[in-house]
């Protein structure tokens, strides 16, 4: 195998990255800067280096190259709380980074080897102490949510074998949740751990059409950490339920110039069911900590249209829709999810060998207006009347990144 230039560049970013925004459920809204640009509908795209990051069997199209970028994301949260004084903002940092990295090459005439680093699940919020009346005193004050967060990367390599028009690829998720968090005014819980998972894809290019379709598998992850309450700590286990997901994509070739993609995906956030700590079994004990979430699966719908407006300047732009993965039974502040818009538009100019491409993404979530008649009676305020109010999200994404395609 050739290794090129700029392969150990790739390696040595690869730390680089914090997020705090969800589309659906806690996945990011997008995994390269071209995905972005085009509400990440190219998954049956052949062409854009960028789309290797949502179908890896893409990279059999290509003779190998990389694509390096970030993404800044800035998110705005609101509250109006039912019985409460007006509309609170969420204290969680406005700017994180999201990391874009990808780096392919030839390993024999049909096939491909190739590496991904990003972060496909992430979510930080935070609330004042004093958010939820129903929290703000007592005994209940010790559940108020002021703190939640998962930073969680994806380090993942891939196999792509191609014969003729018709390429799979095979490869493997190292997903590392390097932190978890979960606070209250008296409590934290706080872990890390990882697990492999793998995932497989498919694409083909007939005439002027790409079909394509891929999947990645569900994963438990084991947490290992510490259980912390009015200054004592105690270790603790959990497992985090990362979803299954699975995608189709149709991409037309209009012209020489144009393209549009069709994508739909399905999540299985109905794996989502709860986080709960207990002491390890060698220690034995209690629960710690529990909270129940019992998602659904959801739906996600993205359009995505490309225009070379010359040989060295390409234009995008795309549209996506993001089906709420939480439901009223078990609604929660600590992520307060819901149906959501992606408008989005990029550009990309080619200097030479390279290319350099920046992209934009704004995301509405849609007002969600929760009303629970189940009062607060247990340790868990998930689906309780302790949350109800007007919840309001929006966020908005600029990135920038620049490739190469070997010749």
């Amino acid at each position: 195998m050739r290794l090129r230039a700029g392969l150990g560049s790739t390696l040595a970013i690869m730390a680089i990255g914090v997020t705090t925004a969800h589309a659906s459920g806690f996945a990011l809204p997008a995994l390269s800067v071209t995905g972005l640009s085009e509400a990440n509908a190219l998954i049956a795209n052949t062409s854009a280096l960028g789309a290797e990051a949502y179908n890896p069997a893409a990279m059999a199209f290509h003779k190998g190259g990389y694509d390096l970028g970030l993404i800044g994301l800035a998110v705005h949260s609101t509250v109006t709380p039912a019985g409460g004084a007006g509309t609170v903002v969420a204290t969680t940092p406005h700017w994180q980074t999201i990391p874009d990295i990808y780096w392919a090459d030839k390993v024999a005439p049909r096939t491909r080897l190739g590496f991904a680093i990003n972060e496909p699940y992430g979510f930080a919020i935070a609330w004042p102490a004093s958010t939820f009346p129903a929290l703000a005193q007592g005994t209940a004050a010790a559940l108020a949510p002021t703190y939640s967060e998962l930073r969680l990367f994806d380090v993942s390599p891939s196999v792509s074998y191609r014969m003729g028009g018709v390429a799979v690829d095979l490869g493997i998720d190292y997903y590392d949740a390097h932190r978890v968090v979960l606070g209250t005014p008296t409590t934290t819980v706080s872990g890390s751990g990882d697990r492999v998972g793998g995932h497989i894809g498919f694409l083909a290019r007939l005439g002027s059409w790409g079909i394509g379709a891929n999947y990645r598998s569900a994963v438990n992850v084991p947490l290992d950490g510490t259980f912390s309450q009015s200054g004592a700590q105690t270790p603790m286990n959990a497992v985090l339920h990362l979803p299954w997901q699975a995608g189709i994509g149709v991409h037309d070739a209009l012209n020489p110039r144009t393209g549009i993609e069709i994508d739909v995906a399905r999540i299985g956030w109905s794996r989502f069911t709860d986080l709960t700590a207990t002491p390890p079994p060698a220690v034995g004990g209690a629960t710690l900590f529990s909270s129940s979430y019992d998602w659904r699966s959801a739906m996600s719908y993205r359009l995505g249209v490309h225009y070379d407006l010359s040989h060295h300047v390409s234009l995008r732009a795309g549209y996506g829709y993001d089906q709420a993965a939480a439901t009223n039974a078990h609604f929660s502040a600590r992520l307060p999810d819901a149906n959501s818009q992606e408008l989005s538009f990029g550009a990309s100019q080619k200097l030479g060998t390279w290319r350099l491409s920046a992209g934009y993404m704004y995301v509405y979530f849609n007002t969600r207006s929760y009303n629970s008649g189940t009062s607060l009676a247990t340790s868990d305020p998930n689906g309780t009347s302790a949350y109800n109010g007007t919840y309001r999200t929006h966020a908005q994404l600029f990135g920038i990144s620049i490739s190469r395609q070997f010749s």
